[in-house]
């Protein structure tokens, strides 16, 4: 699926005599395409188990490919793993696939990937933000069978404990 959006940004011109001026350039975009490797990606974690989490970004305004990855590491804690994958994390948006993998309290192993939208309201770009919002459906359609996903703007929403209960819940 294709996008079209037009995108104003606001950039700074410097022009002889070291003024500066500002100017409105008009950015038109066409549609941002999912990398082959991102539907790869989510089925090998869905039937091997081959990354405990992998965050995609987008490369040049064009196309949606993997950004940083973990393996599943058995010597830490599932809340472990999430806080090495959040520590990892600037101000631009990405988006994230987590394999959460725990025993819930009834002793029952829960073990479900989940999509996060990662978007960091107070410091991320403006067009940055517009991009990604507007192209994550279209990366949510190459996760097939795919049935939870989480918001987070701020590191404070990127909480381990009330994702896992959320996970929990839909188990």
């Amino acid at each position: 699926m294709l996008w079209r959006m037009l995108l104003l940004e606001q950039v700074d011109v410097v022009v002889p005599g070291d003024e500066q001026v500002d100017v409105v350039v008009d950015m038109s975009m066409s549609g941002i395409e999912v990398g082959e490797e991102v539907s790869t990606i989510y089925n090998d974690m869905k039937l091997r188990s081959t990354l405990k989490w992998v965050t995609f970004k987008i490369e040049n305004k064009k196309k949606i490919i993997k950004d940083q990855s973990a393996e599943p590491n058995d010597n830490y804690g599932d809340k472990t793993q999430f806080d090495e994958m959040k520590a990892k994390l600037t101000s631009e948006p990405r988006y994230i696939l987590y394999d959460f993998n725990f025993d819930s309290k009834e002793g029952r192993n829960i073990n479900k990937i989940a999509f996060i939208f990662w978007c960091d309201d107070g410091n991320a770009k403006i067009g940055d933000k517009m991009i990604y919002a507007s192209t994550k459906d279209t990366i949510k359609k190459a996760f097939t069978g795919l049935g939870l996903e989480f918001h987070a703007n701020t590191m404070a929403q990127l909480d381990y404990e009330t994702f896992r209960a959320e996970v929990e819940k839909k188990a």
